[in-house]
């Protein structure tokens, strides 16, 4: 028993020392691009030490094109210092983020009807992040639009909950932490009413700034939504030298039964327009034929959809020519 014993105070701490850390490498760069594919929403599943994710049979869905910009060329930047990262993710809210010492903080986000910025700033990674480390922070979310000014509470607390190895379409990836986080927002005048809660999984490794998958869970304003997204295998090659697609912009956005899309055309070229859901599966498909260089306009008819949020891929002969996020109202 004493030898046992012996032995287990002996490995103990080699264990505890091959466990990952996260450090500045989660920190993204501006310039650079991200593909996503969308996937039906899943349960996170238990935390833990030594996890075995198995994620091998996530279909590939739409893809979903992240950005990291500067506030140079980002509307709305005026509301937040020069210095900021900017996620930019088409159909969403403009994420801006500023790199700390020791942790990567929101600011806030911006969309054409309302900014929102978070006072302090909200720790979403603490670093060095290690599995079971614990953060919380509390601050006022100023949300501005349609001329009014409303002050709510935030409160996000935020976990790292579980490391192990994370199975995937593309293979395997060893050394993986993954971190909980929960953001709920308040009325500032009746704490008791709560207007939004968002609880998001994100799986991060150390070769790359963006998580791996994360699964994403939201009830309340500015509308409700659910998905899993999980990360191109590409970033394996170089993190941000994927091929470059299109941000397309359909408008009106949130639409209601038709909504229109302009398509650049390269050259000649049979493409497909095509909107998923957030399941994956194609609810709608038009077919676009280019001669020559020209940008075509297309009127998506979109009466027969449910309300709710969607994925608009336009692929050529080649692969995947642009992107887009659309709200159907």
């Amino acid at each position: 028993m004493k030898r046992a014993i012996l032995l287990s105070g002996i490995l103990l701490p080699v264990v505890v020392l091959a466990q990952p850390v996260l450090d500045h490498r989660v920190f993204p760069t501006t310039g650079t691009a991200f593909d996503y594919h969308d996937a039906p929403f899943l349960q996170v599943g238990k935390g833990g030490m030594g996890i075995q994710w198995d994620y091998r049979a996530l279909p590939d869905g739409g893809v979903v094109r992240y950005e990291w910009t500067t506030t140079n060329i980002e509307p709305g930047a005026g509301a937040f210092p020069s210095d900021a990262f900017v996620l930019h993710v088409p159909g969403e809210p403009s994420t801006y983020y500023w790199q700390g010492d020791t942790a990567l903080y929101v600011l806030g986000t911006y969309i054409d009807t309302a900014l929102v910025r978070f006072d302090p700033p909200l720790v979403m990674v603490d670093l060095p992040c290690a599995v079971n480390m614990t953060w919380s922070d509390t601050g006022r979310a100023a949300v501005t639009g349609a001329g009014r000014i409303d002050i709510r509470t935030a409160s996000l607390h935020a976990q790292a909950d579980a490391w192990g190895t994370l199975a995937m379409p593309y293979g395997e990836v060893k050394d993986v932490i993954r971190i909980r986080t929960e953001l709920r927002v308040t009325a500032t005048n009746d704490p008791g009413r709560l207007l939004m809660r968002e609880v998001t999984s994100a799986w991060y490794c150390d070769r790359t700034p963006m998580p791996l998958l994360v699964i994403k869970e939201r009830t309340g304003r500015p509308f409700p939504l659910r998905y899993t997204r999980w990360l191109d295998g590409s970033w394996r090659d170089g993190n941000g030298t994927i091929p470059r697609t299109i941000t397309l912009a359909p408008f009106p956005n949130p639409c209601g039964d038709l909504a229109t899309v302009d398509l650049p055309g390269m050259g000649p070229d049979h493409t497909t327009v095509q909107v998923l859901d957030e399941k994956g599966q194609m609810r709608k498909q038009w077919l676009v034929e280019f001669t020559r260089r020209q940008t075509q306009r297309l009127t998506l008819e979109l009466s027969d959809l449910p309300s709710g949020q969607y994925t608009l891929t336009w692929i050529g002969t080649n692969g995947t020519l642009g992107n887009a996020r659309l709200e159907k109202e």
